[in-house]
């Protein structure tokens, strides 16, 4: 079944979005699929995996495709070149070219695992991945040569599991390390060296998503889905070098395992729950701002996107994906 959708675009010069935030619906895509995760580059191509199935589709063609995998697809990545990297589960880490789909496994490439979590394109091509478990394996990297793997016995790396990885504009890399509550760190690579953002003994409980905006702001949520306390998830934002705890009293929902997103303008929009219905809550810098209860009915929000065109897409657990115009 190829990618059909409904999708309305409002373009705004670059770097000029309005301030207001808007929660209006503006397009619909694979409606009834459950959406595991999305990507966009700034040429307009769009991937959307759901468990096994790969789609395409571009903001400037009527080009649609998709690919049916033998794995559950765990993350997507476009790099520079148009060409697409793949996590799987079970399937190892996935390359998708004009020439069809090469396969890098703990076989054939000496990986950790073939579980492949997150990966991530660099400015410089290089692919950054995660093949880990506890006490096991750790970041990956991949120069189109040769595999290379960080570990906390050859690297500033503290724990095995990554349990997030992000890149910035400018090419930086920024890398979550999880595996014993109260220990995960964020780190940054950059220029060819690393640095611990916080206390390398530990910085917080787990981490399950992060996210950079475009001016190098970080935004995570401490998540204490495994904790007994039933103590609440705290939104951070590390800015000027340093960790601030942002006020969520009063906003309802903040879910555990929750997807956040940097738009284009420094705003930080965080996925909710109210009543089994989803909801979406944006950070201004300043405020809140929640969506009306009702706009995704009977559903969760799997994962948030943003094109470069600053409109959000929502992937949710059975709904398919919506899009909302800034």
């Amino acid at each position: 079944m190829l990618l059909t959708f409904s999708l309305i675009f409002f373009s705004c010069e670059k770097d000029d979005f309005p301030s207001r935030v808007s929660f209006d619906i503006t397009g619909r895509l694979l409606e009834g699929k459950h959406i595991d995760c999305i990507d966009i580059d700034i040429k307009g191509n769009i991937y959307i995996a759901s468990d096994k199935e790969l789609y395409y589709t571009s903001t400037n063609n009527n080009d649609h495709k998709n690919y049916s995998l033998d794995f559950p697809i765990l993350d997507i990545a476009i790099a520079p070149d148009e060409t697409v990297w793949i996590g799987t589960n079970g399937g190892g880490l996935g390359h998708l070219t004009g020439k069809g789909f090469t396969w890098y496994t703990a076989a054939n490439a000496g990986l950790p695992r073939d579980h492949i979590r997150h990966v991530e394109t660099g400015l410089d091509g290089r692919i950054w991945f995660s093949s880990c478990a506890f006490r096991l394996g750790g970041l990956g990297i991949y120069d189109g040569e040769k595999f290379e793997f960080l570990t906390p016995e050859n690297s500033p790396l503290n724990q095995n599991m990554i349990e997030d990885i992000e890149i910035d504009q400018d090419g930086k890399v920024y890398i979550a390390t999880t595996g014993t509550v109260g220990r995960t760190n964020i780190y940054r690579f950059s220029d060819k060296s690393w640095d611990c953002l916080g206390d390398e003994k530990g910085m917080f409980y787990w981490v399950f998503s992060f996210t950079v905006s475009p001016s190098g702001i970080i935004y995570l949520i401490e998540d204490f889905s495994l904790s007994s306390t039933f103590q609440s998830n705290n939104l951070f934002r590390f800015a000027d070098n340093k960790w601030q705890e942002i006020d969520t009293d009063g906003i309802p929902g903040i879910s555990f395992f929750t997807p956040v997103k940097a738009d284009k303008r420094d705003y930080c929009w965080v996925a909710g729950n109210m009543d089994d219905s989803a909801i979406l809550h944006v950070y201004n810098g300043e405020s809140w701002l929640s969506s009306s209860e009702g706009i995704f009915p009977d559903d969760y929000i799997s994962t948030i996107e943003v094109d470069n065109d600053n409109n959000i897409w929502v992937g949710t657990y059975n709904n398919g994906v919506f899009i909302i115009n800034q």
